[in-house]
């Protein structure tokens, strides 16, 4: 074979081998193990294809405390247009989300806007169980909406999600998709309901509990372990007294170990103290969990038939004894042997373990009707059930807590309620949807709430609102009582559009417009809420630290007067972020601001378009 040839079927292998590789490719992705559905285009997509969506603040509803508490954010509006705006406002900046999204029980209002049948359903219509896209709207819905949100999340993020049965293993699917399989920590199964209240008799099983997945963002995420008394010596109440004082020696693992029959060794049952030993059984995991475990199983679990046969192990433990004793089975009913252990060296009065996964809040969901002041039948969280998880995902303070289904807010009451110790900022997002309670004329839902009704909120927006203003105010009960206001501040939203042209395809007017309409997306992304001046050339906005200021439109007339009202602003905040409107870069307007300390110069609208654009096309 000559050189030629040689190259020639090396080529035709490498050829081969790539064919292979491809084949196996195909292979792999024709047979995914994954979820597929229909996706179906929602209404508002065909409404606002051809603009672009911004915030507009609603003023009259805003509260203001001087309390050095946070100023929370209300956003009226469908949570996917919701969602892209904060895209730009805070996009990796959210360290907690928590939904509650409709079940899609056929029966719990769950409503979707077909594109193709909007002129049949303007307002949209309840999907029946029996519809045969009733998944794949649902799907579709949550698709969208867990997509844009990930996005949001710090990379130390995480995310709980509510749900029942009848889309748990849909939303598992789609979870693992968006959030990648790793990333999954549990599947929390809540008590929510007594086994003898039985909502619907017709169903062969009565459903007593929901479940509540829990998603990291990545592998940075450190979960929070619960805290266990560690400091009572109760469990250490065994003496071992050696009767021989030349037990037989039998190598085991490069260890000589001391080998004690029955009657050449006494256990003592005394008073309890550090001083002492304590009994673990080797069963479960801790046959392969720990050292001793791992020890056992391997040189002394074959021995289990020497019953009560006492094993002293050299060069092992953390309780500073050097040896551990070891202890066959009793008899042959008992299972497992045992192994003693003296204190640890280290040890601490309190001990982190792991949260279970289960957990019983059916008397606290049994008693939810009555929080916040507010009316909600179909399906109210209670706070102490949302801090719980909370607390469970960090200890980190100054949280941002998401809530893009805001329902009753009892979210924003959960923050609300821990800034008692806190300063965590709350954003949450509710649709001006008709309430489930008003749609069924619910009479249970009434009963202690009608002030809510007869002040005219018969919308589901109006009840978050009214909750986090009784919350923040104060308010009266059903039964008389007053209840004090926690403080706090809110700044109320409504997503809008602007525009002729999507994001893709924006124009010059687009632009133009666009800039004119930021200032609440821009004031929001940096934290600075409160308007202080505006006019029809810029606005600025403050923080408790920062500032924000801009120049919205291309026509310069009153660009020295901006920068005056800069040059004044500035030495007051720690930094103040200028936006200023201009067709590329900002770059060239660096040197108008040389000299005015604590600035940091942004362009616009070009980010929030960049932005928009790597939605549209995901």
């Amino acid at each position: 074979m000559n050189k030629e040839q040689y190259e020639a079927q090396i080529k035709a292998l490498k050829e081969e081998i790539e064919l292979l590789k491809k084949k196996q490719t195909y292979e792999i992705k024709r047979q995914k193990y994954g979820l597929n559905w229909i996706d179906v285009p929602e209404a508002f997509e065909k409404d606002s294809e051809n603009k672009i969506p911004v915030l507009e603040e609603v003023k009259d509803k805003s509260i203001k405390n001087d309390d050095g508490k946070p100023t929370h954010i209300l956003i009226e509006g469908d949570n996917y247009h919701a969602l892209q705006c904060l895209n730009y406002t805070h996009k990796g900046k959210v360290d907690v989300i928590y939904i509650d999204p409709p079940y899609n029980t056929g029966s719990d209002g769950f409503s979707y806007k077909d594109a193709r049948f909007l002129d049949k359903y303007p307002d949209g219509t309840t999907v029946p169980k029996d519809h045969p896209l009733r998944h794949s709207y649902w799907l579709s819905f949550m698709n969208k909406r867990l997509r844009l949100a990930r996005k949001l999340l710090k990379p130390d993020g995480v995310i709980f999600i509510s749900i029942n049965e009848d889309e748990l293993s849909q939303l598992k699917l789609l979870c693992d998709e968006i959030f990648l399989p790793e990333n999954y920590i549990s599947t929390f199964v809540i008590k929510v309901r007594h086994d003898d209240r039985i909502l619907k008799g017709d169903k062969p099983i009565h459903e007593t509990v929901e479940f509540l997945l829990m998603y990291q963002n990545s592998s940075v995420f450190q979960i929070q372990k619960r805290l266990k008394d560690n400091s009572s010596p109760e469990e250490y109440k065994y003496q071992i007294k050696e009767l021989i004082s030349n037990p037989e020696i039998i190598e085991m693992g490069e260890k000589n170990v001391q080998v004690f029959k029955p009657g050449d060794y006494e256990i003592i049952t005394t008073s309890a103290s550090f001083n002492n030993l304590k009994k673990i059984n080797i069963r479960g995991s801790i046959k392969a969990g720990n050292s001793s475990g791992r020890f056992h199983m391997k040189y002394l679990e074959n021995r289990k038939n020497d019953f009560e046969v006492l094993y002293k192990v050299p060069n092992m433990g953390d309780d500073g004894l050097g040896y551990r004793y070891f202890i066959s089975r009793k008899n042959e009913k008992q299972l497992n042997g045992s192994y003693f252990q003296g204190a640890p060296i280290d040890r601490k009065d309190w001990t982190s373990i792991p949260y279970p996964n289960f957990f019983d809040f059916e008397s606290i969901f049994n008693d939810v009707g009555q929080e916040g002041g507010v009316p909600f039948d179909g399906g109210k969280k209670p706070i102490e059930f949302i801090e719980k998880f909370i607390k469970i995902a960090t200890a980190k303070e100054n949280l941002v807590i998401l809530d893009f289904f805001g329902g009753s807010g009892s979210t924003a009451h959960a923050t609300l309620d821990m800034n008692s110790t806190a300063n965590n900022q709350f954003i949450v997002v509710q649709i001006p949807e008709k309430t489930f309670e008003i749609k069924n004329n619910s009479k249970k839902a009434l009963k202690g709430c009608e002030n809510v009704f007869n002040a005219g909120f018969d919308n589901l927006i109006d009840v978050t609102y009214q909750r986090i203003k009784n919350v923040i105010q104060g308010y009266t009960n059903s039964k008389g009582e007053q209840i004090p206001g926690l403080g706090n501040s809110l700044k109320y939203y409504k997503t809008a559009f602007i525009g002729q042209n999507n994001c893709k395809n924006a124009n010059d007017d687009d632009r133009t417009e666009l800039a004119k309409k930021a200032g609440c997306l821009l004031s929001l992304g940096e934290n600075t809420l409160d308007e202080i001046c505006s006019t029809e050339y810029y606005q600025l906005f403050t923080g408790s630290k920062e500032a924000t200021a801009v120049y919205f439109t291309d026509d310069y007339e009153k660009f020295d007067e901006f920068k005056k009202k800069v040059a004044e602003l500035a030495p007051k905040f720690k930094k103040t972020f200028v936006y200023i409107f201009a067709w590329s870069s900002a770059d060239d307007f660096a040197y108008e601001f040389e000299g005015i300390p604590n600035i940091q110069i942004k362009a616009i609208p070009l980010p929030i378009l960049e932005i928009y654009k790597s939605i549209y096309n995901m």
